[in-house]
């Protein structure tokens, strides 16, 4: 349903012979502020109609095709709206629904108007999932948007989804972010979790706490750069702890760990624990205690022969193999 540039063909010289000047109040309903409306509805003008552009479209309705006169159907049904005060949610008794049929020009039900209203409320994300075809216009927006090096300005990149969407709910930047961190982001890790993973992440969570996108970045160069979701990470903390088998105990382990503030005893006991059981199935030849030093950079080698930086949210990576080869050629020469 888009914005529609009312033009009008009718105007009329009398406004007196408007149908609608004895029924409804144009004084008052110029004075409404539309910003809460936009916000609860998807309103298909930015200003209130002037009283002849009403008359027009009135009349254009009543000589215009089914097709033809739907948009300019919508407009006058939210101009009567607006007059009535009418709530956000459009919760009206049955009279009300009457009184709206009786004032537009074609002929439907109380019921029919009520069911075209409810296309332009904003639904609830949460109650309504996303669309293959809302995942395909969102990822399109965001890798266009990478490839134009303009970042990902969710705020901007909600703004053209909805405007772009034909699909009824209006998504929030949130919404979009978090539907790219957790579904469409090519370097969502899907992999099975190992047991060297899982004890990265209780290191990282013991030292870190709860802040699941750093969490996220720091364990990536372990998976050759594929990132867990924020949701991921959650639901495997959980899984791990619960299956902890851990004795409670008041007094918390000795640990060579920093601790985040986050935890309480309890739950330091347990990540601890758990680390410690992780330790004894792993072969200590294979891994080492991962030392989280958030003022410091730390140097890691992953399996492609890169040496992954990092420092607070940003990576780099320096690729060794190239390093190598030109002092292989070096040596030749």
């Amino acid at each position: 349903m888009n914005f529609l540039h009312i033009q009008s063909s009718q105007l009329s010289t009398d406004e007196s012979s408007h149908p609608l000047n004895s029924k409804l109040n144009f004084a008052q309903i110029q004075a409404v502020d539309l910003k809460p409306y936009k916000k609860k509805w998807r309103l298909l003008f930015h200003h209130v109609p002037s009283a002849k552009i009403i008359e027009s479209i009135y009349y254009d309705i009543q000589g215009q095709s089914v097709d033809d006169r739907e948009s300019k159907e919508v407009i006058l049904l939210q101009f009567i709206l607006l007059n009535m005060q009418a709530p956000f949610d459009l919760k009206l008794n049955e009279d009300k629904w009457i009184h709206i049929s009786e004032l537009m020009p074609t002929h439907k039900s109380p019921k029919e108007w009520a069911q075209i209203c409810q296309k332009f409320v904003h639904q609830s994300a949460y109650n309504n999932p996303w669309s293959e075809s809302e995942d395909q216009l969102l990822l399109e927006i965001i890798l266009q948007y990478q490839r134009m090096r303009k970042g990902n300005k969710w705020s901007k990149i909600a703004r053209e989804l909805n405007e772009r969407s034909l699909n009824k709910c209006i998504r929030t930047p949130k919404q979009c972010r978090e539907r790219w961190g957790n579904k469409l982001d090519p370097s969502i890790n899907r992999d099975e979790w190992t047991d060297v993973e899982d004890l990265h992440l209780l290191q990282l969570l013991l030292q870190l706490g709860r802040r699941w996108a750093d969490l996220s970045i720091q364990l990536s160069p372990f998976t050759n750069n594929k990132k867990r979701t924020e949701f991921s990470l959650k639901h495997r903390f959980k899984k791990l702890i619960s299956n902890s088998n851990c004795i409670e105990s008041n007094s918390i382990r000795r640990t060579n760990y920093q601790i985040s503030s986050d935890w309480d005893k309890k739950e330091i006991n347990k990540l601890l624990c758990k680390i410690s059981q992780l330790e004894m199935y792993i072969n200590k030849g294979e891994v080492d205690n991962f030392y989280y030093h958030p003022l410091t950079k730390q140097i890691l080698l992953n399996e492609s022969n890169k040496i992954v930086i990092i420092k607070g949210r940003s990576k780099v990576e320096l690729d060794l193999s190239i390093l190598f080869n030109s002092t292989n050629s070096e040596s030749k020469d």
